[in-house]
């Protein structure tokens, strides 16, 4: 089961190590997954996996990443829909190690973090991404992650 989960981040273009430093500071401004943090660590479990059209919940602060099978190489395109409430928070989207999609910090009291994209992918060969957010203590959001038509 490992050897599959490892192989499935490996297909995203993840390391099989999230970034270890989940104090959010980082801006993620290097662009590729898994650059932040001392990483490679030997026993730390890729991202979970879930398939497109889940929902998926706040993972708390710090950064939480997830891969989402979308069931088709690029190029593709997928809608983003997102709710980040009134505390900022960033979301990343990644196809193939390569940043695609960023939010930058959005949310606040007065307009909220409701939103959408529709997220493009190039050509490829992985059928999944993988979407880091990274917030503050205290964050909540959501977002779904649709599938492709």
């Amino acid at each position: 089961m490992l050897a599959a989960a490892l192989t499935l981040a490996a297909a995203a273009g993840v390391s099989a190590a999230p970034p270890s430093g989940s104090s959010g500071s980082g801006s993620g401004s290097s662009g590729g997954p898994g650059s932040s943090g001392s990483g490679g660590a030997p026993n730390t479990p890729p991202p979970p996996t879930q398939h497109c059209n889940q929902s998926t919940q706040a993972g708390g602060p710090g950064v939480t990443e997830t891969i989402h099978q979308l069931g088709r190489p690029g190029p593709t395109s997928f809608v983003l829909s997102y709710e980040t409430f009134n505390i900022p928070d960033q979301i990343e989207v990644f196809y193939q190690g390569t940043r695609v999609h960023n939010t930058g910090y959005i949310g606040d009291d007065i307009n909220e973090g409701t939103g959408s994209a529709t997220i493009t992918l190039p050509p490829g060969t992985a059928t999944t991404i993988l979407v880091r957010v990274t917030g503050p203590g205290g964050t909540d959001w959501n977002y779904t992650v649709h599938c492709p038509r």
